[in-house]
């Protein structure tokens, strides 16, 4: 969130009772967690109470990621010269009044989403209905407390066109104080409580109070301007869900009517509508281990809900045996006859209804297993270790690492400045689907590919994004039109090819994207061309230009920056050119990763980033970028080699006296090169080098542990785990970390990580 406030401003608006230091600060930012600060002075920590800690001692270390401005309820033990601390009795109050005087700020509509069950899924669906359509911000994961809603409210921003927010509601009186933070101009209850008949009132009351309400079901005293949403359940769109059970119909069918209500195009949402996919632990389903299967629906425990979780579950093939396991705690085993008298009617072939630690560990062969539980309970560890066994190499893609490298590189960029993040070669080994979904949540502009079966398999994914195709083969052309992929042009010949295949299509104004060659003597037109080339497409009614773009042959830092300032130069001319013959804006880009921080008259208004999302630069913000990889393995066995003997193929290391080695599960099928054998290359276990021993196989290598003390199966291998070993690991093979990257085998299980 990029907000435009000043020290003096909040200090009006909190009154806070004092004030220490000198408040000439801006504030651009918010945080109540300083495990999620991205660094920038321009930011503001609130340090909340908690129930068993107080945000005050982790003030030292947001103002060690460079925030400044600091809102808390006692005085630090620890006073700045440089900072400004506002002390309050109530910090979460302050933070309300700071989302409010906000909100003020926002003119576009903003929905309010409240309810007993389904309204994160119902916020997440309709984000994905309408995100083409608006520039949408939602409440992030289930942000809908007291807590959470002003932090939601402070993503909105003056670009906003439709703002989504969570409500969540557990005693009278808290929906309306969260609605007059809110101040919505639209409303939402997705269910209501079967019998809590005072929360009613307050879903009833909040409803009445809004013009444009809408309801997900019935209720008898629901107010008459009231649209009811569950009342669509013939639409069309509902055949296009990819779902059967019902609690996934009705939020589909409340998210499907009320994006209707905003776009008033069924024919686009129709289209949309396969997009949408479960949200994590929300019946989330997989194969698990012993030929099971596994629902994984530990998101939250109730009655309604988990009649819904066994409607699903009743769907699955009778042959196969039935097993429910719900995880109680301690505050909770009042629930377990209810929970025994909903379920009897299923004939479960099993049944778990207690504490977790007494849960079985032998799990019926191809069963069909149904996980639920408290949140107390955490009922999805057990749904982890049903998970089928992976490959015990993988590679560890840390998101929080990723999503901080992207606002470095974002904060670089003036506000009219488009990001376009590259996910070629499966997103430089990190997972082609995974990233780009990541990467379109943290509201990147475009997505770049480099052949089109990537951004076909990125649509097929649900990914709605556009995404430009670097080098489309002409072979793939009506794969680019069926799956809205848009193409680069670099030749005459490709672009006779595209126009014709437009024509018999009876398509007009399909975007392209033109390649410009430079100097970097690869793919594109000459300067000399373009002239040419806008001709052409003047002409044709069946394309039009939406971007252009060149490359840097040299974007690092150098002593020599002449021929990159030729490029620009070089691509200014061409711009200039294309301009005067066009009526539309149109996308121009030079500057990758290194090019965004060396070269900001490049920036243009879009810029590529690929590499410098892992953090791999060599320019100055390399020092405020986090290492994102990390490939791990584990030791599977330690033995002795007596003097003499050899160790892999070929006896090509012969030990020279008694050594100990460890067998690792890594190879050069993995990406492990075969270049690295008998010491050339090694790895990190304990925190100490050992140098392989012998030829590195292809499913596994051996490595020197002689002078580790205490080795033993199962211990955790480090191939790398930081951007300078990364680097070190490359240099080893004589090449770059990119190729490392990019070799990674796919049986390498990727796993992400979010800190």
């Amino acid at each position: 969130m990029k907000l435009a406030f000043h020290s003096f401003d909040v200090v009006q608006w909190i009154q806070p009772h004092r004030i220490i230091g000198e408040l000439n600060l801006p504030i651009q930012f918010i945080s109540t967690d300083s495990r999620n600060l991205l660094g920038g002075k321009e930011g503001c920590f609130v340090a909340l109470k908690g129930h068993f800690r107080s945000g005050e001692q982790f003030i030292e270390a947001a103002y060690q990621k460079n925030v400044r401005v600091f809102i808390c309820s006692q005085i630090p033990a620890l006073i700045h010269p440089d900072a400004v601390y506002l002390i309050v009795e109530q910090p979460l109050k302050a933070l309300q009044v700071i989302a409010s005087m906000h909100r003020k700020t926002i003119s576009c509509p903003v929905v309010a989403i409240a309810g007993k069950n389904g309204k994160t899924t119902v916020k997440e669906w309709v984000y994905e209905l309408i995100k083409s359509k608006f520039h949408v911000v939602r409440s992030p994961k289930s942000y809908n407390s007291q807590l959470g809603v002003p932090l939601s409210l402070l993503e909105l921003t003056t670009d906003t066109t439709m703002g989504l927010i969570e409500v969540g509601i557990s005693m009278p009186g808290e929906l309306k104080a969260l609605e007059e933070l809110i101040k919505p101009t639209h409303a939402i209850v997705t269910s209501f409580f079967p019998n809590e008949s005072s929360l009613n009132e307050e879903l009833l009351r909040f409803l009445a109070s809004i013009p444009n309400a809408y309801a997900g079901e019935s209720h008898a005293m629901l107010p008459q301007h009231v649209t009811l949403l569950d009342q669509q359940a013939a639409n069309p769109e509902l055949k296009n869900v990819v779902f059967t059970d019902q609690v996934s119909i009705k939020s589909a069918t409340i998210a499907i009517g009320f994006s209707k209500q905003l776009v008033h195009d069924s024919a686009f949402i129709l289209e949309q509508v396969s997009t949408l996919r479960r949200l994590a632990l929300r019946l989330e389903t997989f194969n698990g281990k012993n030929n099971t299967i596994v629902v994984n629906d530990t998101y939250n425990l109730d009655l309604e809900a988990l009649k819904y979780s066994l409607d699903y579950l009743s769907s699955f093939d009778r042959t196969r045996p039935h097993c429910i396991y719900v995880g109680l705690d301690a505050n909770s085993l009042w629930m377990k006859p209810q929970l025994e008298e909903l379920i009897q009617p299923y004939n479960p072939t099993h049944v778990f209804i207690d504490l977790p630690e007494s849960l079985p560990h032998a799990i019926p062969e191809g069963a069909v297993v149904l996980i639920k539980g408290t949140r107390k309970a955490s009922m999805e560890r057990f749904a982890a270790r049903l998970r089928q066994k992976q490959h015990q190499t993988k590679l560890e893609i840390n998101l929080s690492a990723l999503r901080n490298n992207l606002v470095q590189f974002k904060n670089l960029l003036g506000s009219d400045v488009k990001l376009l993040a590259m996910v070629k070669a499966q997103s430089y080994g990190s997972g082609l689907e995974h990233l780009a979904g990541f990467l379109e949540a943290q509201g990147v502009d475009y997505l770049g590919v480099a052949y089109t079966s990537e951004g076909v398999a990125l649509r097929q994914h649900g990914i709605q994004l556009p995404i430009l195709v670097l080098n489309p083969d002409p072979e793939s052309y009506l794969d680019c039109i069926e799956f809205a992929l848009e193409p680069t042009i670099f030749t005459f010949n490709q672009l006779d090819l595209f126009i014709r295949i437009l024509i018999e299509s009876d398509i007009e104004r399909y975007p392209i994207h033109v390649e410009v060659d430079t100097g970097m003597r690869r793919l594109g037109f000459e300067p000399s061309e373009i002239k040419s080339l806008l001709e052409v497409c003047q002409a044709q009614p069946e394309v039009f230009i939406k971007g252009i773009f060149t490359h840097f042959v040299e974007s690092e830092e150098t002593s020599s920056r002449s021929f990159s300032l030729s490029q620009i130069q070089r691509f200014e001319d061409v711009i200039s050119l294309v301009k005067k013959q066009t009526n539309h804006e149109i996308l121009c880009h030079m500057a990758n990763s290194e090019g965004i921080v060396n070269f900001p008259e490049a920036h243009f208004n879009m810029v590529r980033l690929g590499l410098g999302m892992f953090g791999l630069t060599t320019s100055r913000l390399r020092s405020t970028l986090e290492s994102v990889l990390a490939w791990r393995s584990v030791v599977s066995q330690v033995k002795y080699v007596p003097k003499g003997e050899s160790v892999s193929y070929s006896r090509s290391f012969i030990a020279s006296e008694e050594m100990k080695i460890a067998i690792i599960p890594l190879g050069y099928a993995d990406g492990f090169s075969r270049s690295l054998s008998n010491g050339v290359g090694g790895v990190w276990i304990n925190n100490r080098w050992c140098a392989t021993v012998g030829r590195v196989c292809m499913d596994m290598l051996m490595v020197d542990v002689s002078e580790l003390d205490e080795v033993c199966e199962g211990d955790e291998v480090v191939i790398f785990d930081s951007l300078t070993r990364l680097e070190q690991f490359a240099s080893q093979q004589h090449t770059i970390a990119y190729e490392v990257m990019t070799s990674i085998s796919d049986r390498v299980h990727r796993v992400y990580i979010h800190e």
